[in-house]
């Protein structure tokens, strides 16, 4: 399985794509920060057995598609509208995961792009206040700063933030990654959600521990008629560990 590549702002844009001559629509996966286009490999083959057109595109990061510059939500959005174009994809059905969930939000409330159904699969929405021991651990990090000469302060620092589940922050490769990291956490979607006009479908599980099942009710709150189905027993990477039964809920829900 090869990747294609496109031109976008004058950057190598690397994507999969699964074409049917004959076809009943066009589907388009925005996958996920931390796992490339090749993670939805699985779902991206069985949707497009049901006759689907399915585009997977690496936006800029840190995979195929490098990034060169620090990116808002909005800038991802522009970014994949200038994709969709690029390769004629048109009343599309779109699906965004985790934290590409929120360029999914905004490309619903942008009318940029014709979009016929949204599916947001465990998607990210909101920045919660900061609770006490997020407060106590920020006050830390800054004292731990001064530390910055002793031998030991990175391997220091990196057990400290694993242990406050910045994992994340820690693979960021280059000053690029982790500011534009910080500017999609910074985000709260509550009023792009309650002006979704398309239908809306959100997947959530029971086990989620990066965007727990109480965002997604609140998103059915606010998402006017939008249908949600919550996996008992399933985590946040469900399209690797269990392709076979998110498949089964978007086939159903197509």
């Amino acid at each position: 399985m090869e990747k294609k590549i496109i031109e976008i702002d004058w950057l190598k844009t690397y994507y999969m794509a699964f074409e049917n001559k004959i076809n009943k629509g066009d589907f388009l996966i925005l996958h996920w920060w931390w796992w490339s286009s090749k993670s939805w490999q699985e779902i991206w083959k069985k949707i497009g057995s049901l006759w689907y057109n399915v585009f997977i595109p690496d936006l800029p990061w840190f995979w195929d598609t490098e990034i060169d510059k620090v990116y808002t939500i909005d800038d991802y959005a522009g970014f994949v509208e200038k994709f969709v174009k690029k390769v004629w994809i048109d009343n599309l059905i779109l699906l965004g995961h985790s934290n590409w969930g929120r360029i999914s939000i905004k490309l619903a409330t942008r009318w940029g792009i014709k979009i016929k159904k949204l599916i947001l699969n465990g998607a990210a929405w909101i920045k919660w206040p900061p609770t006490l021991k997020q407060k106590i651990f920020k006050i830390i990090a800054k004292i731990g700063k001064t530390f910055k000469k002793i031998p030991l302060y990175e391997k220091l620092r990196n057990l400290f933030y694993r242990a406050i589940w910045w994992q994340d922050y820690l693979n960021c490769e280059n000053e690029f990654i982790k500011k534009t990291f910080l500017n999609m956490l910074e985000w709260n979607l509550k009023e792009e959600l309650k002006n979704i006009k398309i239908p809306t479908l959100l997947i959530r599980w029971e086990k989620d521990t990066y965007t727990p099942l109480k965002d997604g009710k609140i998103m059915n709150e606010l998402v006017k008629d939008s249908k949600m189905i919550i996996l008992d027993g399933e985590k946040h990477g469900i399209h690797l560990q269990n392709p076979e039964r998110l498949f089964e809920v978007l086939k159903d829900n197509l």
